[in-house]
């Protein structure tokens, strides 16, 4: 069962968050991380800190949404506890608790990462069939930013399938042992090319999703279908006007 949401949002950001709330107001229980501003951190001190390498060149909103996630990963690994993480351009369905409750007590307690959204034009690869077969799926927008309540209202059965590479940091859980594989693999965020195995794709490392991916495959990663939230794609001055 999901505690609580930690939901990512940079001090600067006041109205995204107020967005987010009114967006999401059916959630019994968030709670605002202040989010790491990668305009104004001291890089030679991450550096200092193993947190990432001399070389690293993320763009600053990369970096520090970057570093707020590891954050998080590290503050699941202290308490012992699954952390849930929204950003928040995220909009969640009506029937996320419901649904989340239900999925996670079908899936067993070995879990690692369970992304529950879905990054509109990105890609989750998924093991198909038994004995390695594999699939992508493609995310389209189509009209979803025109019909946002349809898409927190709609009735849907969503089910987890097993993932072996997932892009996209918009809605997941993560397990103590799950947040511990990605700290131990991506730290220190370092510039490198992340090899999707068996897909005949190489991407270069330009944010922390991409990363993860160094090591996803061997961690019991799930995506959530239908997915229970979307990222907001639409401007925020008319998200504020027509909310």
């Amino acid at each position: 069962m999901i505690d609580e949401i930690h939901v990512i949002n940079l001090d600067r950001s006041i109205g995204r968050l107020d967005i987010f709330r009114k967006l999401n107001s059916h959630l019994c229980n968030t709670r605002r991380f202040s989010g790491i501003d990668g305009k104004s951190v001291d890089r030679d001190r991450l550096v200092r800190d193993k947190v990432i390498a001399p070389n690293l060149d993320y763009a600053a909103g990369s970096l520090g949404c970057a570093i707020s996630h590891v954050t998080l990963w590290r503050e699941a690994v202290a308490r012992h506890k699954v952390i849930t993480v929204a950003e928040d351009d995220a909009i969640i369905s009506h029937q996320f608790e419901r649904h989340t409750k239900a999925l996670l007590s079908k899936v067993g307690a070995d879990w690692d990462f369970i992304l529950w959204s879905a990054s509109l034009r990105c890609y989750a690869w998924l093991n198909a069939l038994p004995g390695g077969t594999g699939a992508r799926l493609e995310f389209f927008s189509g009209d979803v930013m025109t019909h946002v309540a349809d898409f927190q209202e709609a009735k849907i059965e969503p089910a987890l399938l097993r993932a072996h590479y997932l892009l996209g940091t918009v809605c997941y859980s993560i397990s103590p042992r799950g947040a511990r594989a990605l700290l131990d693999w991506c730290l220190p965020i370092r510039p490198m090319i992340v090899d999707f195995a068996g897909f005949g794709l190489r991407l270069n490392n330009a944010g922390i999703d991409c990363l993860m991916n160094g090591v996803m495959p061997s961690l019991k990663a799930y995506v959530c279908l239908p997915p229970l939230a979307i990222s907001d794609e639409r401007p925020e001055e008319s998200v504020r006007i027509n909310t």
